[in-house]
């Protein structure tokens, strides 16, 4: 048996959430096109993250310039490599930092950046690919979330 389950009014909703990464931001930009709109949020001083959403979820959101916030990113989501002079990649957030600490298991690592103004973002990558890479804290390193894998949510 089926049963729906009707959301809740926007006013009643207050939730935690298991996404590693929740950047609180202020929107810069709100670009629409037919289907989804692609939202710029600055987070700090030197990083703007952009996410698309369905324009309906714009809405719904009431997002607008000027207006707050917060970019929610499952840690798993972000990827990690060495800064490329001149590589070029779909991902639209490209986002660098120091890494700051690890957290080493047999299988996967926490790996966490520090991205400046006091914000910081984790990916949980292969413990092969630290190895691979020759991940260490304090080197400098790029981390790439698709605009797509961004979860925007507001503050009532």
């Amino acid at each position: 048996m089926h049963r729906s389950i009707r959301p809740q009014s926007k006013a009643s909703l207050s939730f935690r959430t298991s996404a590693r990464n929740a950047l609180r931001g202020v929107v810069t930009s709100i670009v629409y096109g037919p289907i989804s709109a692609e939202i710029g949020l600055l987070v700090n001083d030197r990083l703007v993250i952009d996410a698309v959403v369905t324009n309906s979820s714009a809405d719904m959101l009431g997002l607008h310039p000027g207006g707050s916030a917060i970019a929610l990113i499952k840690s798993t989501f972000v990827t990690l490599m060495h800064d490329v002079p001149g590589l070029r990649l779909s991902a639209r957030n490209q986002i660098g930092g120091t890494i700051s600490r690890m957290v080493e298991g047999p299988v996967e690592t926490e790996v966490v950046l520090d991205i400046g103004g006091g914000a910081e973002i984790a990916a949980i990558v292969t413990s092969s690919s630290v190895r691979d890479l020759d991940l260490a804290v304090g080197l400098p390193i790029l981390a790439f979330v698709k605009a797509s894998h961004i979860i925007l949510a507001v503050e009532d």
